[in-house]
């Protein structure tokens, strides 16, 4: 166990590394000392082991990877904006979408108890992590906020308006009748899961390949 959590330690930080991202050194050393990679990635379910939570991030990246192999030039979809997909996104989406999870769970074995202490979020949570550390691209951004698909929907809905929440299924909210078609499309752009996955595809690929990689954990 020993050697295989180091294993998966040292490749996912050759990974990151190899971005040469500026500032991602600093952000591999917040992983190291917040013990990433030794959290399991969920309490009871799938990856709910020490080491887990590393394990399903290089399981989602080696996925991705595999649906979408650097340097493939793929649909982009209706192509509105798209956004170039480089190895470095590959790898910096998948293997960073979930440090929310750091100090998400108490224990030493299954099953896990949630830390009522560690701060609200899923998504949203792993962007403010890492952008104190590094600048994201527009593209890692989008596919590290959807990563839940369907399943995040309800994170940030507002109690309110749900379609006014961060976090809405559809981006008709930003229209302003005093827009032309062109800024009404620029100021929903990425606002919205349909529009995500509408102009670039490989969001939803993203979304796949973490439930692929998380049904595979459960089995």
């Amino acid at each position: 166990m020993e050697g295989q959590l180091k294993s998966t330690q040292q490749q996912i930080i050759d990974l990151l590394m190899s971005t040469q991202r500026t500032g991602m050194d600093n952000l591999i050393s917040y992983l190291i000392k917040e013990r990433f990679f030794e959290a399991p990635a969920s309490t009871k379910y799938h990856g709910c082991y020490t080491g887990g939570l590393a394990a399903h991030s290089l399981g989602v990246f080696n996925l991705l990877v595999d649906c979408c192999p650097p340097d493939i030039a793929i649909s982009h979809g209706h192509g509105e904006k798209p956004l170039p997909i480089t190895n470095d996104t590959l790898k910096i989406a998948t293997l960073l979408h979930d440090v929310c999870k750091i100090g998400a769970y108490i224990g030493s074995e299954k099953p896990y108890r949630y830390n009522r202490a560690n701060p609200k979020g899923h998504a949203l949570l792993s962007l403010i992590r890492i952008k104190k550390f590094i600048e994201l691209t527009e593209l890692e951004d989008l596919m590290i906020r959807y990563h839940m698909g369907i399943y995040g929907l309800h994170e940030f809905y507002s109690e309110s308006d749900w379609q006014t929440g961060e976090y809405p299924l559809r981006g008709d909210h930003s229209k302003d009748a005093t827009m032309s078609k062109e800024e009404s499309q620029k100021a929903r752009y990425g606002k919205s899961l349909k529009n995500a996955w509408n102009h670039n595809p490989v969001v939803k690929l993203m979304y796949f390949c973490d439930e692929q990689e998380t049904l595979h954990s459960k089995s």
